[in-house]
């Protein structure tokens, strides 16, 4: 992602005085070091000599900034680096120009302090060699220039696909939490309206059981709407909400629902979705009972594997698995697919199949994990248990 040249020249961090200060003196030394070993015999006066090499490094202490800002306007990466690159050649001259009149200069300075007799050019005069050594040190700096603009642009994309990152996996954390209210403020408008129209009949016929049957309605909406919902919920939980709307049904249906519930050791504290196996017990009821006009057994069990918890919900009622394909937004077994991928991407799989003895069974396969720390369900909250 290209950033705007203003904001660009702002995440390019430059080097200050103080590094620019150790950089060209430990260059200076460096030059002084290799030209010393190139001579047999050494030169007469080591410091001069030293300081000669560094007054040579030195005006580019001062130029370097603006070298930074040449390079920076008029990037080498750039699609149109011809001619930046001639540009830059051109501003290198003058510059390279006055950093030799500085290095003249200098050296007749530190001559005259050791004493020695001056060279037959005056300090301003350019030599050819100096000239090539200071355009040497100014295609250096432009080099510099470019490294340090380049890692600071790497290091920019990094944060910037990290804070794309961050900001994709808080919107789907929306998501997620969107789709939850959505579930959790359906659940099933028609089982209510079919629960509450019971009860006011009930209420005529027999006052013990509508009374009973509301008092079940009510564990099922406190647990079903608790303000501390999340996408994710122990098996627990879900399974107490489950219980509740069992316990509800059972209130219509008599003897004709029965579910057994089998839960593996080690999973009870396992993460599934929320609302997911009472979405599925729904189901089964709702096609299992209210189409068939007979009894329905419906079985929820939980198995255990190194990295999994395999879930599954089975009935034995006589349709077929395209029953599923007319229920409500939110509980239809595409819309279930579309939020477990959500939620797992590829780390889930979901099957559904006929059973030969009859009926149809949901198998839904999930990384096994768990929370930190879960605190235990009020006994208050505890449904009436289901048929086991």
């Amino acid at each position: 992602m290209d950033c705007p040249p203003k904001l660009q020249k702002k995440l390019v961090f430059y080097p200050g005085f103080g590094m620019l200060l150790v950089v060209w003196t430990l260059l200076g030394v460096m030059t002084w070091a290799r030209h010393s070993l190139l001579l047999n015999s050494g030169p007469a006066n080591p410091l001069s000599s030293l300081l000669a090499f560094l007054a040579s490094c030195y005006p580019w202490l001062l130029l370097t900034p603006l070298v930074f800002r040449l390079e920076r306007r008029y990037p080498l990466n750039h699609k149109e680096w011809p001619r930046h690159l001639l540009f830059l050649g051109l501003a290198g001259l003058p510059l390279s120009c006055l950093a030799s009149s500085i290095v003249g200069a200098l050296s007749a300075a530190i001559q005259h302090m050791s004493s020695q007799a001056h060279g037959s050019h005056p300090w301003w005069s350019i030599s050819l060699p100096q000239l090539a050594f200071e355009q040497a040190l100014y295609w250096l700096a432009i080099g510099g220039g470019y490294l340090i603009r380049s890692v600071s642009s790497l290091h920019e994309k990094d944060r910037q696909s990290v804070q794309l990152a961050l900001e994709r996996a808080e919107l789907e954390n929306s998501m997620r939490q969107a789709e939850l209210e959505t579930l959790r403020m359906r659940l099933n408008p028609r089982f209510l309206f079919e629960s509450l129209q019971n009860i006011s009949k009930l209420s005529q016929l027999d006052p013990r059981t509508a009374g009973l049957t509301l008092t079940r309605l009510s564990d099922m909406l406190r647990l079903a709407l608790k303000d501390d919902i999340k996408p994710e919920t122990p098996l627990d939980k879900e399974l107490a909400l489950m219980q509740a709307y069992v316990a509800v049904e059972k209130m219509r249906f008599g003897d004709r629902l029965s579910v057994l519930i089998d839960i593996a050791r080690g999973t009870e504290k396992a993460l599934i979705p929320s609302f997911l196996l009472q979405s599925l017990v729904e189901n089964a009821v709702r096609h299992g009972l209210q189409t068939e006009g007979t009894g329905g057994l419906i079985w929820v069990r939980s198995t255990l594997r190194p990295k999994d918890i395999i879930l599954t919900v089975s009935d034995n009622s006589n349709g077929s698995a395209d029953r599923f394909k007319d229920l409500p937004a939110g509980v239809g077994i595409d819309s279930m697919r579309r939020r477990l991928l959500r939620m797992y991407g590829d780390r889930y799989t979901f099957s559904m199949q006929p059973l030969l003895e009859g009926g149809t069974e949901v198998r839904i396969v999930l990384p096994l994990r768990y929370k930190a720390s879960m605190p235990e369900i009020a006994s208050r909250e505890q449904p009436a248990p289901a048929d086991r």
